[in-house]
Formats: structure tokens, C-alpha cells, sequence
């Protein structure tokens, strides 16, 4: 198993070094922003509504329904 772990380790660390990566790597995260910035703010508004320390399974169950089930547009 350590074989098998070292060769995909070896793998990620080219590919992270790769020029062609980076970039695509850079334009994904540009194109999600603006929807990670929303789901922020959604948890943000739902934490006040309900606690997420007083009642973390409402909470977690708002978030799954409210943020998570909406899926990407």
C-alpha cells in the first residue's frame, strides 16, 4: 500500500505543477465564488434564525434543505 500511496503522491505534486492546472485550476474557483459567497451568506442568515449551539440538528437539517438541496444553477 505505500507503494500505491507514494506513486499518486507523486502524481498530485506534478500535477499541481503543472502551468496548464493552475490555470484551469484558477478559472474553476473564479466561476464558483459567486455561488460559495451566497451559500455563505445563506448559513449566515439561517444562524440567526436558528442557533446553530441551541439546536444544531435544526440548524444542520436548514442548511442540508435550504443551501445544500439547492445544487449548482
Amino acid at each position: 500500500m505505500p507503494v500505491f500511496r507514494t506513486l499518486i503522491w507523486s502524481a498530485a505534486r506534478r500535477l499541481a505543477a503543472d502551468p496548464r492546472v493552475q490555470k484551469k485550476a484558477l478559472e474553476m474557483a473564479e466561476q464558483a465564488r459567486p455561488r460559495v459567497e451566497q451559500a455563505a451568506r445563506d448559513v449566515r442568515r439561517i444562524a440567526g434564525e436558528t442557533s446553530p449551539v441551541n439546536d444544531p440538528g435544526g440548524f444542520a437539517r436548514k442548511v442540508r434543505d435550504q443551501v445544500l438541496r439547492k445544487g449548482p444553477k
